[in-house]
């Protein structure tokens, strides 16, 4: 081999080193878990004042099994379908903008801010969208029992199918990295 190509390999090999990788801190984390109480008790803060200043039947209808109260009969199913319509208008918005936060984070995470705000973003949009998935599912099986059991089924064959599709993509992706690590 001649000293020309020796100097042409030694070159193609450059390795690229890259920043050192920032990682947030224990008062980061621990802040980010106080914002992540904190945005969803303000969530449900509204939605209890949505439901109790606008579900007409909010005064009739007692948060304790739906019993009789001030002597008028409480509209159960009416009473449940306003408070998760309700809900809806605070769950729904609030999903979508922390899923929109989270994916547009997910793709420009170069900060560990960055970092400590997607992991709260995703812990607020994931608990919204469970939230609002959970009364839907609750009040459909107090009203709607053939209804509720295929939108559960539907529900749960659907996250299954995202989880077996996230899982082998990443897996694919440790692999990959893991072969190119070696080569």
């Amino acid at each position: 081999m001649s000293p020309i190509n020796t100097t042409l390999q030694a070159s193609t090999h450059q390795v690229v080193h890259s920043k050192p990788k920032e990682h947030l801190t224990t008062m980061s984390i621990f802040l980010s878990f106080i914002l992540t109480v904190t945005l969803i008790g303000l969530g449900w803060r509204g939605l209890y004042d949505l439901n109790r200043i606008y579900n007409p039947h909010y005064g009739v209808c007692n948060q304790a099994q739906y019993i009789l109260t001030r002597g008028e009969s409480c509209l159960v199913e009416q009473y449940a379908f306003k408070t998760v319509l309700l809900h809806s208008y605070v769950s729904l918005p609030l999903f979508l903008i922390f899923l929109g936060l989270m994916l547009y984070l997910r793709h420009h995470r170069l900060n560990t801010w960055q970092r400590a705000m997607f992991r709260v973003s995703s812990a607020v949009a994931i608990f919204f969208g469970v939230e609002f998935i959970a009364e839907v599912t609750i009040y459909l099986f107090q009203f709607y029992r053939i209804i509720a059991w295929y939108f559960s089924l539907g529900m749960s064959a659907a996250l299954c199918i995202w989880l077996v599709i996230y899982l082998e993509r990443r897996q694919a992706r440790k692999k990959f990295a893991g072969q190119s690590q070696h080569h």
